[in-house]
């Protein structure tokens, strides 16, 4: 398979990945209520501090600030509840953003949040918060109060949902299933090839980049689900907006590692510098948060700038590769997902502030932003997953086929004089006896004077298959010289080293009565270890050699007698 072939598979693999993820949010995710339920998104009593506004609708809030919220701020809201119909155990659903939240019905405390936090100025994240309701709830006023625990806590609320629980907790899910499912696809995606890089990593460098993005994908998963509230649904979550700033302030720094490791680098020192700027800024807030109390929200600003520097440099990178096209297969399949993500990763930032200036666009289209940027990468790390296998694959076959050809004699395809050497240098690690034959053909030279050498190749290529058939189950073969052939055999109990080599000349024998435009014929000659007891292998050699060398005078002396 080549690049070409290699990418298109990869590609393909990778877009019928993203079809199932597609297919498995709309078919397992989706969720009809059993039971009637309502949304509460105007019709408020609204106060903020004291100022009071009547009907206001709370997906609008912006439109009520005056300026913006700071710490000891209070809001309350006041609704109330019709009656919609026979539901059990109705709930009401709200979503808290960096506040406290007491509940009241009809002014009894109902349900309380995050007093203990706020007197202890601790970090009070975004929550939903499931409240329950009794079944006479109809007509009675529903009271949201909360105390703003972080400046510039929101501009804006989600609608309040009313129903039963099974029934609001399964649309919330449904609503979010793109979500939900990229979440859970990244962490599982991360987690299994993080487990398949470690295996690996110790015998190919390579997979250092491979390393990092599966933890980065592990990071981007968590990240998603926590930003969107939505890890609480599925496990005990109480610290999971500190957790959603934790994933997301290392997005910038792995994103730079992975980059390195893509990349050819020129000026790697300061390169690095960068990176240790980068994460310097992460560790501060950190530092800051967990040591000094100083909210990850509140150094928030740290990020953003980080984040644009991060990007930035990324963007840089990936014009002046395009430009160049120096990337291998693998690396611009990387470079075109982090590309694409740490893009979908500056938008967000950007939405982020517009949204701060009250300019906002459709949540879904904000979703479908980031979703798409976070899953782009992950099937990218896919097709690369496919590439590097793929590549591992092609330099295997080729180490092989070298290895083949360092070794092997490129006529007969038996073992070479180098690979020989090898074998004769393995029986000198054994005390078990052993033979070695050595074997010279008769007469090539005047086969090639006379007929040819493509002739004399064919009969060097017929006598090495009539060698191995002969030898190849008990011995090992090489051809060591133009005509010099070499056995060892290692196993010599129950062997007749004679017997071997008259079936041998035997099989020529017919060759001759078939082919007779040569005579095809050999000189053997061989030595056991035993004679030769405190000498090497090569000793064991010379003396079958000169056996052979014997045997090749014999022959020609009987031949000039005839």
């Amino acid at each position: 398979m080549n690049v070409k072939q290699s990418r298109i598979v990869a590609t393909i693999s990778a877009l019928i990945i993203a079809g199932l993820i597609i297919f498995l949010c709309e078919s397992r995710l989706t969720y009809h209520a059993v039971y009637p339920h309502n949304d509460f998104a105007d019709g408020w009593e609204l106060y903020i501090n004291q100022k009071k506004y009547e009907n206001a609708n709370i997906t609008t809030f912006y439109k009520y600030l005056t300026e913006k919220l700071q710490r000891n701020d209070t809001v309350t809201m006041s609704h109330t509840l019709t009656d919609i119909g026979y539901i059990p155990s109705p709930v009401v659903v709200f979503k808290s953003r960096y506040t406290t939240l007491t509940c009241y019905l009809d002014g009894e405390e109902i349900y309380n949040y995050g007093e203990e936090m706020y007197e202890k100025n601790q970090f009070i994240g975004k929550n939903y918060h499931i409240i329950s309701l009794p079944h006479d709830y109809a007509g009675k006023t529903l009271t949201f109060y909360m105390k703003v625990n972080e400046p510039d806590a929101f501009n804006n609320l989600e609608i309040v949902m009313f129903g039963n629980q099974s029934d609001v907790e399964g649309m919330i899910i449904h609503t979010h299933r793109i979500i939900i499912f990229a979440g859970m696809f990244l962490l599982i995606f991360g987690l299994t090839f993080l487990f398949i890089t470690l295996l690996f990593i110790s015998v190919v460098p390579k997979t250092i980049d491979l390393l990092l993005s599966s933890i980065l994908c592990m990071n981007v998963g968590a990240w998603l689900l926590s930003y969107y509230n939505l890890l609480s649904f599925f496990m005990y979550a109480p610290s999971e907006t500190e957790a959603e700033y934790f994933s997301m302030l290392l997005i910038v720094p792995f994103c730079l590692l992975i980059l390195y490791f893509i990349q050819n680098i020129e000026n790697k020192k300061r390169y690095f510098l960068l990176v240790a700027i980068s994460s310097l800024l992460v560790i501060v807030q950190y530092v800051l948060h967990y040591c000094f109390n100083i909210h990850m929200r509140v150094t928030l600003p740290l990020y953003h700038i980080n984040a644009f520097f991060g990007f930035g440099v990324v963007a840089f990178f990936a014009v002046k590769n395009f430009r160049k096209r120096d990337l291998s297969p693998s690396s611009l399949v990387q470079m075109v997902g982090l590309s694409v993500f740490t893009l979908s990763e500056m938008v967000h930032v950007i939405l982020y502030y517009l949204g701060n200036y009250y300019i906002f666009i459709n949540p879904r289209s904000s979703i479908l932003i980031i979703v798409s940027g976070c899953l782009f990468f992950a099937l990218c790390q896919i097709a690369n997953y496919l590439l590097f296998i793929t590549e591992s694959y092609a330099r295997k076959k080729e180490f092989a086929s070298l290895t083949h050809l360092a070794y092997a004699d490129g006529l007969t395809n038996l073992p070479n004089r180098a690979s020989a050497d090898k074998l004769l240098a393995t029986l000198d690690e054994t005390d078990d006896d052993y033979c070695i034959i050595s074997i010279d053909l008769n007469g090539l030279k005047t086969v090639n004077d006379k007929y040819g050498h493509l002739t004399g190749d064919k009969y060097i290529k017929d006598f090495s298959k009539v060698l191995t058939n002969t030898f190849s189950d008990s011995s090992e073969c090489a051809r060591i010289g133009g005509d010099e052939f070499l056995i060892i055999i290692r196993d010599t109990a129950g062997i007749d080293v004679n017997s071997l080599i008259d079936r041998m000349n035997s099989a020529l024998d017919v060759m001759n009565a078939i082919y007779s435009e040569y005579k095809r014929s050999v000189a053997t000659g061989y030595a056991f270890r035993h004679e030769r007891p405190d000498q090497g292998s090569h000793e064991v050699y010379l003396l079958a050699d000169q056996r052979m060398y014997q045997n090749k005078r014999k022959m020609y002396d009987e031949l000039r007698q005839s």
